[in-house]
Order: C-alpha cells, then sequence, then structure tokens
C-alpha cells in the first residue's frame, strides 16, 4: 500500500507543482511590471517611452542585446559583414511565426525593412494619400536604417542588406538597443488597418497581444509560435499604468506587483528596505540633464547658454542632495557608463562669477535685461521637483528668475518630443552606447532632434562616426563631437546615473539593460 501511495504523491507532485526546465526555471504564472509613461497608441513604428516598453515585451528584431550590453542574435542565427561593412547576411532561425500566424521569414524581414525605406508604401499610407495628398508617413526607424538602401531574400531563411557608406557603421547597434531597437511587425496585419493595428499590435515577440485600455492597463500572453525555443517561462506579462511613483512602491512592496520599470531615486532607499524587494542598479548609461531648446530665446545665444550650462550650475550639490548620491556629477553628451565616455566635468566648474559675466556680456543682469526662464518638467519621479528647485536657487544668484511648471508625463512628453515648445526641461535620457546611440535628439536631419540644436558641424561629425567601421577612429570622432557640444553650450547636463529597477525577490532571470532595451523573455518566477 505504501509504495503506490507515494506513487500516487509523486504524479499528484508533477501535476500540480510548477515545471522547471534544465537550468531550474519554473514554468509558468504571471508577471505584473508598473510603468510611468502611457503610450499613445501601439504602433511600435512612432515615438515614446511607452510604446518602446510594450514594442520590447511583444516584439522581436534581428538582434538584441545581451547582460554586457554585446550584440546577439535574435531572429538572426549568425550574421556576417562583409565589403567593408556595407553588407551584412543574416542566417535566421527557422519556424517562428507572427502572432497571426503569419509565416516568419526572410521575404517578411525583407518587407519591413522596405516599409521604413519607403520601397513598400502600405495599404492604408496609399488610402490616407488619397484623401490628403500632402500626407506624409514617417516612422521612428528610419532615423538610425536610412542608409539601408537594398535588401535581398538569399533563401527562406537568408537575407541580406546592402548599405550606404554614411550609416553602415551603426547599423547593429540602431537594431539591437537604445531608442529604435528594430523590431518586426507583421506584414499581413500591419498593410491593411492601421487603426486596428494602433490598438490591437501583432508582430513577433516571445509575447502577444491580449487587452490594452489606455491608461490602466496592458495585458500579453505566451506566443506559442515564438522562434526561441523554450521561451518564454511566463503564461502571461501584464503592465499597469501608474503615474504616481508612491502608488508604484506601495504596490510593490504590498505583492500586488512584481517590478517597477523606473525606480524613482528618491524611493531608491525606500525600496532597499522593503522585505521580499530587491534592487537593480545597471551601469551609469543614462545622463541626468536639463535640455534647452536651442532655437528659442534666450539659447540662441552661446553665451547664455554657457553660462547656465557649464559654469552656473553646482553638479555636486544637486547629487548630494536630490540625486540621493546615487549619481556623479558628469559634463559630456555620452553618460559614464558609455564605450566613448569623455569626461569633462572640470572644464565646468561651477563659477557664478563667470556665469554673471557671462550673462552682462550678453545683455542680461543689473543695468540690462532681467533673464527670465521657465522649466516645465513632469510628476513621474519626485526628484524632477527637487531638482528643479535646486536649479532654480542656483540660476537666482546669478540673476535669473525661473519658473517651474509641472504637467503630466504625456503632456509633457507631447511638448517637448512632438510640438518642441518647451524652452527648458529636465530629462533622465535613454540608455546610450556611444554618442550615435541617441543622435536623433542632436542630428538636425532626423526629423526628431528634439533638442533643436541644428548645427551643420555636429551633422558632420555624426555623419563621419557612422561611415567609421574602425572602433578607435569612431571612439575618436566621438570625443571631437562630444568636445564641440561643450564648448557650444548645446548639452546642460547634470549627472550620470544608472537606471533603477526593482522588483520582487522571487522574480529571477531578469536583467537590468537600462533603457537600451527592456526584456522579459527569460524571466520566471520562483513561487
Amino acid at each position: 500500500m505504501l509504495p503506490m501511495l507515494i506513487s500516487v504523491l509523486s504524479i499528484l507532485f508533477l501535476v500540480f507543482s510548477p515545471i522547471t526546465d534544465v537550468h531550474g526555471a519554473k514554468r509558468g504564472g504571471t508577471l505584473k511590471v508598473a510603468i510611468e509613461g502611457e503610450a499613445v497608441n501601439l504602433d511600435p513604428l512612432g515615438v515614446g517611452f511607452g510604446r518602446k516598453v510594450y514594442r520590447e515585451a511583444i516584439g522581436s528584431g534581428l538582434v538584441r542585446l545581451d547582460g554586457n550590453f554585446n550584440v546577439v542574435g535574435d531572429l538572426a542565427k549568425s550574421w556576417e559583414v562583409s565589403d567593408e561593412g556595407r553588407v551584412i547576411t543574416f542566417k535566421l532561425h527557422p519556424g517562428g511565426t507572427y502572432h497571426d500566424g503569419t509565416p516568419l521569414d526572410a521575404a517578411s524581414v525583407k518587407w519591413n525593412f522596405d516599409i521604413i525605406s519607403g520601397k513598400v508604401v502600405p495599404t492604408w499610407v496609399k488610402e490616407l494619400k488619397k484623401k490628403s495628398p500632402k500626407y506624409k508617413w514617417r516612422n521612428i526607424f528610419l532615423g538610425y536604417l536610412f542608409h539601408i538602401n537594398k535588401v535581398e531574400v538569399l533563401d527562406k531563411y537568408t537575407v541580406r542588406i546592402h548599405q550606404n557608406d554614411v550609416g553602415k557603421a551603426m547599423t547593429l547597434d540602431a537594431m539591437s538597443a537604445a531608442f529604435s531597437r528594430f523590431v518586426l511587425v507583421s506584414p499581413k496585419s500591419y498593410d491593411m488597418n492601421i487603426e486596428k493595428f494602433r490598438r490591437h499590435p501583432v508582430m513577433s515577440g516571445p509575447y502577444k497581444f491580449v487587452e490594452w485600455k489606455r491608461n490602466r492597463h496592458f495585458f500579453a500572453e505566451r506566443h506559442k509560435g515564438y522562434f526561441r525555443k523554450g521561451l518564454p517561462y511566463l503564461d502571461r506579462i501584464e503592465f499597469y499604468f501608474m503615474a504616481d511613483a508612491n502608488q508604484r512602491m506601495n504596490a510593490l512592496a504590498a505583492g500586488e506587483i512584481d517590478i517597477i520599470n523606473n525606480l524613482p531615486i528618491p524611493l531608491y532607499a525606500t525600496a532597499k528596505k522593503t522585505p521580499g524587494v530587491k534592487v537593480l542598479v545597471g551601469p551609469q548609461t543614462m545622463n541626468y540633464a536639463f535640455p534647452i531648446n536651442g532655437q528659442r530665446a534666450p539659447w540662441k545665444d552661446k553665451r547664455v547658454r554657457r553660462a547656465l550650462s557649464c559654469f552656473g550650475v553646482d553638479r555636486a550639490q544637486i547629487v548630494k542632495t536630490a540625486l540621493r548620491g546615487l549619481a556623479k556629477p558628469w559634463v559630456s553628451y555620452s553618460p559614464a557608463g558609455a564605450k566613448d565616455a569623455l569626461d569633462l566635468t572640470a572644464e565646468c566648474p561651477f563659477d557664478p562669477a563667470k556665469a554673471k559675466a557671462l550673462l552682462k556680456e550678453a545683455g542680461y543682469g543689473p543695468g540690462g535685461k532681467p533673464l527670465k526662464i521657465t522649466l516645465t518638467t513632469n510628476n513621474s519621479d519626485p526628484a524632477h521637483i527637487e531638482v528643479s528647485q535646486a536649479l532654480k536657487l542656483q540660476f537666482a544668484k546669478l540673476g535669473a528668475a525661473m519658473d517651474i511648471r509641472v504637467v503630466d508625463y504625456a503632456t509633457w512628453n507631447r511638448a517637448f518630443v512632438r510640438q518642441r515648445k518647451l524652452q527648458l526641461t529636465l530629462q533622465n535620457t535613454l540608455s546610450s552606447r556611444t554618442a550615435n546611440s541617441n543622435s536623433h535628439t542632436i542630428h538636425s536631419k532626423s526629423g526628431i532632434d528634439y533638442y533643436n540644436m541644428k548645427d551643420t558641424e555636429i551633422d558632420r561629425l555624426l555623419d563621419l562616426w557612422r561611415s567609421t567601421i574602425d572602433p578607435k577612429k569612431q571612439i575618436g570622432i566621438s570625443h571631437k563631437l562630444q568636445r564641440y557640444i561643450l564648448a557650444q553650450g548645446y548639452y546642460p547636463n547634470i549627472a550620470s546615473f544608472s537606471f533603477l529597477q526593482a522588483t520582487r525577490s522571487d522574480v529571477k532571470g531578469f536583467t537590468n539593460l537600462g533603457k537600451m532595451m527592456l526584456d522579459y523573455t527569460s524571466v520566471w518566477l520562483d513561487r
């Protein structure tokens, strides 16, 4: 009787216990993630960090990043670079499908490249052009993949891209990470009805769309046709929009969510002390800056830019107080954790006398006109408010009066990125591997250069970087670019810091890749 009972119990254990793979990862369960910014719609070819989060949860591309920020294969099993970097041939994993069952093959990859370049025009774009001949369609990836001039299908699972010299150096970086990680959409679903796609995206990643209720939640479930066999481990992933930072922290502490996608700096100490919570600190691949609009007064005057962005900021004081010592004072366009980091902080010491002299030379201050500026920030991170107040006090000592305006994240993002109407703002930037990683912000031909520098020398240096496949030469060009941006006072940076994330202790397999890539493919729950 006892052996039979043991057998029955063993069967019950197998039935009711989580299934594990050879690496010990348990299968099943639902991961719940809190996010602070919402998407306008779910078109993955559009701009916005909310869309980036969703895009990378349910999307896949040819390449991706590993935990050490190296470019590795995603859909591509391997690739070969030839003709001095102008040609890349990708071998694809066979057998995968898009979420609608469409084969994930070389022909569909070519179609994705061709809609970016405009060689293929989606049916819905053609229909819109009939109604409005002046309609122009742009997509997020074009800014970094504009140089791809031809894509060939060699066989069902082999695709080859041909590139121009200007741009060939950034292809793998652009497709793997940062602002524009290239993801694949279903040709069948994307081509016909964009309004439906914007509410119900059909992609090729580990999870497929289930439901989206804007400003509430986004749900996705395991995609059985995912090309990386055995993944993902989870049954389902759910994102919950929580604009208030304290609400996100309280939900994590209570076990109502499993991950805070972006842990605000002022809540770092709280998270560290919370039972059942672990904090993930990645490399310092982000900057904390106060971008200015170079095409609006008073920032058109280089002397004003230099006065406030270089000599008028006590970075050490802001890092110690508002940023809780979790960052380092940093002056440069590339953050401290980037491959081409160049520390120029010593060239911008806090020097109120020098700042005042520059402002006086520009006609501001005693005997001149008053300098009045407005800083608009968002309420997603309490640190934004504290940094704003610190800057206001520091600028007041220079004779500059600064008003602070606080808006919700969506309003801020629209005004800053799309409308470009903010005079001054705060930004914890996207992560960068190089100066080119987020160069859409400064290259005047990108179409989304929302820093509004509009400088042909910056364009020239970036194009030179993008044409050079020699890593040492790239770094030399990048350093020239960073020095030039500093000399012109274009980029008012305060500090370099890490993207902070917090998870429940039973969340396993999650890697903090900063904002370069938000990957939940290998996450599992030890429950």
